[in-house]
């Protein structure tokens, strides 16, 4: 039952993750909010996995995650390579990112 449970990682990336999960089901309508969301993560997240000692304050939670997890899986950073914001996204890759966000987990679909 344990393992069913959602880990902290993915609870942490859970509005990062819905936007991927949105795109890819085919949805371009994110919410704005959600859109901002991600594109500040996403920004964040590349600035601390090429510049750890860029930490401040202003960085957000989700961001530290999913810096460490680009510098972790190999394959998340080949997935999110030529992604600059959400508008990057395409099913296809929203597919992949996804597949390479937590693989030690079977993904939500």
């Amino acid at each position: 039952m344990l393992a069913a449970m959602p880990s902290e990682n993915s609870r942490r990336l859970e509005l990062f993750r819905l936007a991927l999960v949105l795109i890819g089901r085919g949805s371009r309508d994110i919410p704005h909010p959600l859109t901002l969301h991600f594109n500040d993560v996403l920004h964040q997240a590349r600035i601390l996995s090429d510049d750890p000692d860029a930490l401040s304050p202003n960085v957000t939670p989700q961001a530290v995650q999913l810096a460490s997890d680009m510098l972790v899986y190999e394959g998340l950073r080949d997935a999110l390579q030529g992604v600059e914001s959400i508008g990057d996204v395409s099913p296809a890759v929203a597919h992949k990112v996804l597949q390479n966000l937590e693989p030690r987990l079977a993904p939500a679909d």
